[in-house]
């Protein structure tokens, strides 16, 4: 379980960054769809989980950044490897998307053992500052939730195992962000 603890982190902060998306929107580059709004650093807090302290390497605190850029009823996340489109309010400011994965939580290590592959359902919301550019921050609240797929035995992921990944499956995990434009 501890060669598989490294990954699985970096698949949590790398499947957070790329979830799933639409990956040009109703219109326009794939690379930059919308009206950019620019590169914006980003705080994250985490508010509740039932994942239990430390599921998949989560702490109190992350940060990263984010492009931000917005067309009629859409808004575009792009984290560097993928662009997620969400839907953006006719306010123009208000916005959320949601996405999901399902992670293999099987690796090489763990082949023998009974299939397990994790679902992610991602969620956020929030608001820009202005419903015009420019645009110097917003804040919101991003979730995850954690399910077994159906037919997943996943019990070695959870106490008593000796490096439990999380608490309780299902589970779930809520932040308070706020970003502002990098200079």
């Amino acid at each position: 379980m501890q060669a598989v603890r490294p990954l699985l982190v970096s698949l949590w902060v790398a499947g957070f960054l790329c979830g799933c998306s639409d990956f040009l929107g109703d219109k326009g580059d794939a690379h930059n769809p919308g009206t950019q709004l620019g590169s914006f650093h980003v705080g994250a807090t985490l508010a509740s989980s039932t994942c239990g302290d430390g599921a998949l390497g989560s702490g109190p605190s992350w940060e990263f950044d984010v492009q931000l850029a917005r067309d009629d009823g859409a808004l575009y996340w792009n984290n560097g490897a993928e662009i997620i489109t969400g839907e953006l309010a006719p306010d123009r400011t208000t916005f959320s998307f949601t996405t999901a994965v399902i992670v293999d939580m099987r690796t090489e290590e763990t082949l023998g053992m009974p299939p397990c592959s994790v679902r992610r359902d991602d969620t956020a919301s929030g608001a820009l500052d202005s419903p015009t550019e420019p645009v110097h921050a917003f804040t919101g609240t991003l979730g995850y939730t954690f399910a077994p797929t159906v037919d997943s035995e996943c019990s070695d992921l959870l106490p008593p195992s000796e490096q439990p990944v999380f608490a309780a499956l299902p589970c779930s995990m809520s932040y308070t962000v706020e970003g502002a434009l990098a200079e």
